[in-house]
């Protein structure tokens, strides 16, 4: 695809931009279009799953996977496709823990974009529930999962080590992000395995203040009364 660079730049903004048509089109004549990368190393899935056109991505994943060289496991744990995760380990165990192109390993994708059981195969097959993302979020997949308010992903990564005050950029834990967006049942979850609610961010703030800010008085109460048992 090196000599073709303008069509491949044209389909990757096609898709940021949603473009079901163009994107079709692209294909139509450029089947290779399927397997091409972006400027930062990005797929097409990725690139749609990224730019919040989660039908699009499952659409590109399902055309990809008929093709020889299928989907790779970032694509696959996206998308939600346990098979090809299935099949991929088998022949590379060692592979569940690699980075994508922007640092994430598959289970910190399998758990933004709520993938439950491609969550609980990864795990089982020894991804870091801990994994520390490789870029300057340097979020956990427990972080990933409580920002997209996946509570099932969420429960499991608790339940399989996943630290409830793992620390990502910024300062902030789980709880904060929780908080935040007013997420009383993860909250509570996460309290219950030991979550810190007293703990604050790089700029001095805990979990009861994000609660505050975001109108959220209720949990803000809840979190304080917590905080007063520590």
């Amino acid at each position: 695809m090196t000599d073709q660079g303008p069509i491949v730049a044209a389909f990757f903004e096609a898709i940021r931009k949603g473009n079901d048509v163009d994107v079709d089109s692209a294909i139509g004549a450029h089947a290779e279009l399927l397997h091409a990368r972006d400027a930062a190393g990005f797929s097409p899935v990725l690139t749609a799953a990224y730019s919040s056109h989660t039908k699009m991505a499952a659409r590109l994943a399902a055309l990809a996977v008929g093709t020889p060289d299928g989907l790779d496991m970032f694509d696959a744990a996206t998308v939600g496709n346990v098979g090809v995760i299935r099949t991929l380990l088998s022949s590379d165990r060692a592979a569940v823990d690699d980075r994508g192109p922007d640092g994430y390993t598959a289970l910190h994708l399998a758990a933004y974009y709520g993938q439950l059981e491609v969550a609980r195969l990864l795990l089982g097959c020894g991804a870091d529930p801990n994994a520390v993302a490789l870029n300057e979020s340097r979020v956990t997949p427990l972080h990933s999962a409580v920002a997209a308010k996946h509570r099932d992903t969420a429960s499991l990564l608790l339940s399989l080590g996943a630290s409830p005050n793992a620390v990502r950029h910024g300062g902030w834990t789980p709880l904060h992000s929780a908080a935040r967006n007013g997420d009383e049942a993860i909250v509570d979850m996460l309290v219950l395995r030991g979550a810190d609610p007293t703990r604050a961010s790089d700029d001095g703030k805990t979990a009861v203040d994000l609660a505050d800010e975001n109108g959220h008085a209720a949990l803000a109460k809840l979190l304080r009364t917590q905080a007063g048992k520590r």
